[in-house]
């Protein structure tokens, strides 16, 4: 399956959108693992910036569907692999 996601984020004093098409795993739990993938894709983002600071302002799923504060908490926790 393919998903969509649009990520708006701060990196420094720059502001960036990224995303696009993502390859998902099976089974997919809609918006909760849609997260997991924008949290996993920022983390690699933040990796090849050289461990800058980024603030997430706004991720959305499938055009439509807000799952910002779901990936803050988890950008905020850290440490999430997606193994199924």
């Amino acid at each position: 399956m393919t998903i969509n996601i649009d990520i708006y984020l701060k990196i420094e004093d720059k502001y960036y959108q990224k995303g696009g098409q993502f390859s998902t795993l099976s089974p997919f739990n809609g918006a909760v693992d849609a997260a997991k993938y924008a949290y996993i894709y920022i983390k690699q983002l933040k990796r090849e910036q050289g461990n800058k600071e980024i603030e997430i302002y706004k991720v959305i799923y499938e055009e439509t569907i807000d799952i910002t504060e779901d990936v803050q908490k988890l950008y905020k926790n850290g440490n999430l692999y997606l193994i199924k």
